[in-house]
């Protein structure tokens, strides 16, 4: 366990929110959870880092990505960033980084798998709220050789992107590839949210590159975002259903992709990587709140309700509500100033989330929960929960979405200002 790290209460941010005092209570539960889920690993150049499952013997990329986005609202209590660096430290010298390491061997988990490649979104979000902009230069040339490394590794003729299977892209059993598929070639499917994470890289390291002073990395970054617009838009938006959809790869760009019918939570992507439209954007909220399709009691479910794969208990990723995922979605929307819907979202969350911890049959706050029933999710038709104690990445909705979305504070180190976006007709703050 982590050393010298201790909860106090007192060093954390006090929010006030005086509609839910049950939501305050979830967010300094989920502070405590954290800091009892601090790995200390005895061996050279490991950091402390936080993790969901701290027997697990692994360390995971997007897991420890999108927990920086609640960490760094620690007051530096909990180290937000050593997850990051101890993932860094591991860099292939071609520039590969696993989805997943055993820590003892310092060796990939489950072979030559990546992950949703968001460390550059990360890097600049955490310097958003702390102001520590000393990490760029050290950290441009990690970031700059794994975005590399997937556009090498990664792409279709078309220019499009892949993942290995629905485990590389962080939804397991998503009815959208294999799983675990046999060959790992992606199953000939062309993803909508690695090509989308991929444009949110390159947005995202071109401000870091002008941050340190490079110009023609700064330059090429927004060529690749540019591109990768354009050919999301191209390939992936179907006109007919207004919607983002995985397709079938072809062994000619100029060939017709077909899309594969599947609406998932991956379709919304494209809006926090600011690739999408503002009709688009438009079109996508329809969708999102549909309740036959993700408005649901608890939204926002991983697979559409009208899927006839749909678990309304869960079963994973065929409707299991993730936190991640939630924060994506809610992230995209503050991003385009879609405030109100934002606020929804993420109230009906966290909302969901403290019934949950508050009901004596369920007590906790778990990995992922059910869309139509206030209860964790089930990992599969015989009923078997998901993990609890995951915080993890299920702090995002009671530490981050409490402070930017209910509270609606946003920080922005670039330009030195805090934004209050006020919604509240209470004492809160």
């Amino acid at each position: 366990m982590g050393k010298n790290l201790l909860y106090g209460k007192d060093l954390l941010p006090e929010p006030v929110f005086q509609e839910r005092h049950d939501f305050v209570e979830l967010y300094y539960a989920c502070w405590k959870t954290a800091f009892k889920n601090i790995v200390h690993v005895e061996k050279r150049n490991w950091l402390d880092f936080i993790t969901c499952m701290p027997k697990s013997g692994n360390i995971w990329q997007w897991d420890s990505c999108f927990m920086v986005f609640f960490l760094r609202y620690s007051n530096e209590t909990l180290p937000a960033t050593n997850n990051l660096d101890n993932l860094y430290r591991l860099q292939r010298k071609d520039g590969y980084i696993s989805m997943a390491y055993r820590i003892e061997a310092e060796k990939e988990a489950y072979g030559e798998r990546i992950n949703p490649p968001l460390y550059a979104w990360t890097e600049w979000e955490y310097f958003e709220v702390t102001g520590d902009d000393s990490r760029f230069e050290g950290i441009f040339p990690v970031l700059k050789n794994y975005y590399l490394w997937v556009k090498k590794n990664r792409t279709r003729d078309s220019g499009l992107y892949w993942f290995e299977d629905t485990g590389s892209s962080g939804m397991d059993n998503s009815p959208r590839s294999g799983y675990a598929s046999q060959c790992l070639n992606g199953s000939d499917v062309c993803w909508i949210d690695l090509a989308s994470q991929q444009a949110l890289s390159a947005f995202y390291l071109a401000r870091i590159a002008r941050f340190v002073n490079k110009k023609a990395d700064e330059e090429f970054f927004l060529n690749e975002f540019e591109n990768l617009s354009y050919l999301i838009n191209k390939y992936h938006w179907c006109d007919k259903h207004s919607f983002y959809y995985d397709v079938f790869s072809r062994n000619h760009p100029s060939l017709r992709h077909n899309f594969l019918n599947v609406k998932t939570i991956a379709s919304f992507w494209p809006v926090v990587s600011s690739v999408a439209s503002e009709a688009q954007i438009n079109a996508l909220v329809q969708h999102l709140l549909n309740p036959d399709e993700f408005y649901t009691l608890h939204p926002a479910p991983s697979l559409a309700k009208s899927d006839p794969n749909y678990d309304a208990c869960g079963g994973y990723w065929l409707g299991g509500v993730w936190a991640p995922t939630n924060y994506m979605v809610v992230s995209g929307l503050k991003k385009h100033k879609r405030f109100a819907i934002a606020r929804s979202i993420a109230y009906k969350h966290i909302d969901a989330m403290t019934k949950v911890f508050n009901d004596p049959a369920y007590s906790g706050i778990w990995e992922a929960y059910s869309p139509e029933f206030f209860m964790p999710a089930t990992v599969n038709e015989n009923g078997v929960l998901v993990k609890n104690d995951f915080v993890g990445w299920s702090g995002l909705g009671p530490i981050a979405m409490l402070i930017e979305n209910i509270l609606g504070f946003t920080f922005d180190s670039y330009s030195s200002t805090v934004h209050w976006h006020i919604a509240n007709n209470c004492e809160h703050g």
